[in-house]
């Protein structure tokens, strides 16, 4: 098969013409060709019939692709800005350079986030021009010159930069969720901003991409290196590279990673760069979608006005590629300390061909997460530990997968027969009419839930448009899905699942676990009450203030005493969807074996139907049901259509009355949880998890709460069942939401007269509380370092809630917070750094500060070193506090509390003694509160010693160094687990 994509830059010669930071601006309105727009999609200027999201389609008159999706549930509007270009157009010297560009598109413009651009511009063009000697040049010594060349004049640039100002300047006026990320197809920007700010949004974001400046290059360099350093680390990305480098032959899917190559992230080249930037980033490729609370008709005059200005330009030439498909069974493994697992794929179709369709219904019957074949062959019968599927179809290529982990005593080749046993029951034609129909019922009910998200509606216009799709195309894809039969599901599985596919293995094993060298340069300094002439004249651009929703009882939420504890009741005004969280102050704490009757449960029928009968009926009325256990309390969630919410009552009743559990199922189960005992020793996140309760609590930790291997070999199913059974003899509290008023909701819900057993006194939480500053390491052969750090506070206080929301807004809340600027920004010591205070659960639960960081494990102690002193010493800014007070009053102005939220928000509130909603009382002392104020609370950290955590490599970050931060204990991995 011959596939295209757009080509590599080619032309670098020509940078200097059109290099952004030099040249003027154009003073007409740009218009492209119809070349130019010949693949964009049509404008759709009316909603089509039957469209819940209401989306309308337009085109600039310079080629830039226009979706709106209306919807006035919240005051707030998700803005996605998307480019037709990802790794996938790297140039081939030079892969991860979209990715690279992504930060760099964060760093401000000729006149956003500088102070004087046309001082700044004499250096950063020397910086350029130093990083393009240094791409050619390979001798150590040659190249450390350079470097210092580079650090001399980035600390001169630095003198009028002002950085992550797009940040600061958004955080002031109440934007959250500023991100980006880049995939093989597209990079997109993406931003939550408030309904009255879009005109601001819509400035800011089209000079960022008219004249964008890519300064403070260093550091950043720094940061993407310690991306490419978490992805080593990473045991699924590890996996899936070897995978895709055989299923994508010759293509850059499965020939480079969108991080790019060790290599190439050693020598970046700025020019490139300018260069890619301006060959991709152009309005006839690039699409804006909104999807909130919007007039569309008074926003296209206004996105006009804006990014009208960019200009179109014809994009490369196409190039091809050959890809072969595998011939027979090919075969890799990679290894890796984690649990281990087999993936098989077989090609299948590119999106948007004939077959994707059919692929997706196929693929649902195999693994739908309830009813597929997969699920209730190997999952709900225990053949495996856990198994799954899913489709991957991209603009040139696509595959199938299954994967499986084997348990305990069990090999990859035992696993991976049992995946092509699956294949061959698909092939097989073991599934019916009924349940394809069921699949498209749950396609049906996760499309009702997209209304719910303006983020999920973006996704769905942003994915239309990287795929090249008309928007008629892709709003009718229920209708294609209700179309698929049986046969044609059967001639797909034929056509597709043969013996050319690709096999990979991920055995336990220590991987080859290179890393990168850090160059030496010099901290940038960073002034907090620095401001460009352009930010102080858009921060200050009038909008009509959003008043703020309070949640009121009785208007927003139904509260309803019940025989058993208490109803929340919430009216849904979106959809005909119902959710029903049934929450328990029940715990394996309470009841020791609780969370392995949960388990039991999750796996068992309902009187007479099987457990394989029951998971099938719920998933054909478009419903599910999970049951959750911790160390303090336990829940049910349920969900589904409401038309059938009282047979899906019934069903959960019915499970938990008499649950019918298949022999040998109990044995089964232990015998998969101990094997993730096992597997849990040896998963860096786990782990993690484990040193961070052992620090914070001891011998409390609720990882050694956990029941222990002997205790599972002790479990009777009689002993689990009857546990099940008592559950709803329990008090509890039920938060609904969905289309039935409180009192039908009630009567459904109404117990009997008998007595309910009272919930147990709560247990406070605690936390440790050492004499001096400490350190506990954990070794790990890794190539990055996980670092974290707390220290017990106070008993929770309604009174110091505005206290702990600055704190943590200030510290760690974005990217223009203390945490991130300093270690990040400024150092570029670590890829992720943040922190903040955190409240109990409970009004009597202590409270913490804390904080954390992910870094290359030669800059553990300088990263942890800083950490801890910017906790131990607030760095005062009046300019970054006033940025954080106006974030807070503008959220709680613009963030209204989202309605399948408001049942668990309130019963948060009266587990902290609260009676109603606290934020009116908050936001007036929030608008009133000075920077005084914020450091009298931060003092009391001073003085309070600090735990620090650490899991890493001993050799790579040096011991020695680590005992000058604290008493240092070095504890086996062992003495985390109870296992």
């Amino acid at each position: 098969m011959r596939i295209h994509r757009i080509a590599g830059i080619a032309f670098l010669a020509a940078w200097v013409s059109v290099h952004p930071v030099s040249g003027q601006e154009s003073a007409s309105r740009p218009t492209a060709t119809a070349e130019q727009t010949a693949a964009l999609p049509r404008p759709v200027l009316e909603p089509l019939a039957g469209d819940g999201m209401q989306v309308t389609v337009h085109r600039l008159a310079n080629g830039l692709t226009v979706y709106l999706s209306p919807n006035h549930e919240r005051p707030r509007i998700t803005a996605w800005i998307g480019v037709r270009a990802g790794g996938k157009q790297d140039p081939e010297d030079s892969t991860g350079m979209a990715h690279y560009l992504e930060h760099m598109l964060f760093k401000g413009t000729r006149r956003l986030g500088t102070l004087d651009f046309e001082k700044e511009k004499a250096h950063l063009d020397k910086i350029t021009e130093l990083y393009e000697k240094l791409f050619s040049v390979q001798a150590p010594e040659e190249r450390k010159k350079i470097y210092k060349e580079i650090d001399a004049e980035s600390l001169q640039a630095g003198r009028y930069e002002v950085l992550n100002e797009i940040d600061k300047l958004y955080k002031s006026v109440g934007f959250s969720d500023l991100n980006a990320f880049t995939d093989w197809e597209t990079t997109v920007y993406i931003a939550d901003i408030p309904a009255n700010r879009l005109e601001l949004w819509a400035r800011v974001e089209s000079e960022r991409f008219k004249t964008p400046v890519f300064r403070a290059f260093q550091p950043e360099l720094e940061t993407v290196y310690e991306e490419k350093n978490r992805s080593m680390d990473n045991a699924e990305r590890i996996l899936n590279e070897a995978l895709e480098s055989k299923v994508y032959k010759n293509h850059p899917y499965g020939q480079r990673t969108i991080l790019g190559s060790i290599e190439h992230l050693k020598n970046p080249s700025l020019a490139k760069m300018y260069a890619f930037f301006d060959a991709y980033y152009r309005p006839n490729n690039m699409a804006a979608v909104l999807a909130g609370d919007f007039d569309p008709k008074e926003v296209l005059p206004l996105l006009e006005k804006y990014f009208g200005a960019l200009e179109p330009k014809d994009l490369p030439a196409a190039g091809a590629w050959t890809l072969p498909p595998p011939s027979g069974v090919e075969r890799a493994e990679v290894r890796y300390e984690a649990e281990e697992k087999v993936v098989i794929a077989w090609p299948t179709v590119a999106a948007g061909y004939p077959d994707a369709d059919t692929l997706r219904v196929m693929d649902m019957l195999v693994d739908n997460a309830a009813a597929g074949i997969l699920n209730l062959y190997l999952n709900q019968d225990q053949k495996v530990k856990s198994s799954g599927s899913y489709p991957e179809m991209r603009n040139d290529a696509g595959a199938w997968y299954m994967w499986a982990n084997p348990k305990e005593g069990q090999t990859l080749e035992e696993a991976e027969a049992l995946l092509m046993e699956v294949a061959a029951k698909l092939k097989a034609g073991d599934f019916s009419d009924e349940d394809i129909k069921a699949v498209v019922t749950n396609f049906e009910v996760n499309d009702k839930k997209r209304l719910e998200s303006n983020e999920s509606r973006a996704q769905l216009l942003m994915d239309s448009f990287v795929s090249f799709e008309e928007w008629p195309y892709t709003a009718a894809h229920l209708e294609r899905l209700r179309a698929v039969t049986k046969e044609e599901v059967l001639l797909a599985a034929a056509k597709y699942l043969g013996d050319n596919r690709v096999t990979v293995y991920r055995r336990k094993g220590k991987p080859e676990v290179p890393s990168i060298a850090k160059p030496e340069f010099t901290t940038l300094d960073i002034d907090p009450a620095r401001e460009s002439e352009l930010f102080k004249e858009i921060v200050n651009m009038p909008a009509v203030p959003i008043e703020p929703k309070w949640l009121k009882k009785g208007l927003d939420y139904q509260v309803e005493e019940m025989a058993w504890g208490k109803l929340y009741a919430v009216k849904n005004p979106m959809n005909d969807l119902f959710s029903l969280d049934f929450d328990f102050e029940r715990g394996r704490k309470h009841e020791r074996n609780l969370c392995a009757a949960f388990s039991l449960l999750n796996l068992s029928g309902a009187g007479a139907m099987s457990a394989e009968d029951f998971k099938k009926a719920l998933y054909r009325l478009g419903s599910s049901m999970s049951a959750g256990c911790g160390e303090d309390s336990s829940s049910v969630h349920v969900e589904g259509l409401d038309a059938h919410l009282e047979e899906t009552l019934g069903l959960m009743r019915q499970r938990f009355e008499s649950p019918n559990v298949a022999p040998g199922t109990l044995e089964k189960l232990i015998q998969v949880q101990i094997g993730e005992h096992k597997d849990n020793k040896a998963d860096v996140r786990y782990i993690r998890r484990a040193l961070g309760e052992w620090a914070q609590r001891g011998k409390k930790s609720g990882v050694l709460s956990e029941l222990s291997d002997a205790e599972l070999r002790a479990l009777k199913e009689e002993d689990l069942k009857s546990l099940i059974r008592d559950v709803w003899n329990w008090r509890r509290r039920a938060g609904y939401v969905g289309a039935r008023g409180t009192d039908a909701a009630a009567g459904l819900l109404k117990g009997s007269g008998k007595k309910y057993l009272e919930t147990p006194a709560h247990e406070p939480m605690r936390y440790e509380k050492p004499q001096k500053d400490n350190v506990i390491f954990v070794h790990r052969d890794m190539v990055q370092s996980l670092v974290g750090l707390f220290a017990a506070d106070e008993i929770f206080k309604a009174e110091n809630q505005v206290d702990y929301r600055f704190y943590s807004s200030y510290m760690g809340g974005d990217m223009s917070s203390v945490i991130w600027q300093e270690i990040r920004e400024s150092r570029a010591l670590a890829y992720s750094a943040g922190g903040g205070y955190s409240e109990g659960e409970y009004e009597p639960d202590e409270n913490k500060v804390a904080a954390g960081l992910g870094c290359q494990a030669d800059k553990t102690l300088e990263a942890t070193g800083l950490l801890a002193h910017l906790i131990k010493k607030l760095p005062p800014s009046s300019e970054r506090f006033q940025a954080t007070r106006k974030s807070i009053e503008q959220r709680y102005r613009a963030e209204p509390i989202e309605f399948r939220s408001i049942p668990g928000t309130v019963i948060a509130w009266e587990k902290w003694g609260l009676d109603g909603d606290p934020r009116p009382r908050n936001m007036q002392k929030a608008v009133n509160y000075a920077l005084p104020q914020l450091q009298d609370f931060a003092r009391r950290f001073e003085n309070q010693p600090l735990t620090i955590y650490i899991l890493g490599n001993r050799e790579r970050v040096g011991l020695d160094g680590i005992k000058t931060l604290g008493e240092l204990r070095e504890i086996p991995v062992d003495e985390l687990f109870p296992y």
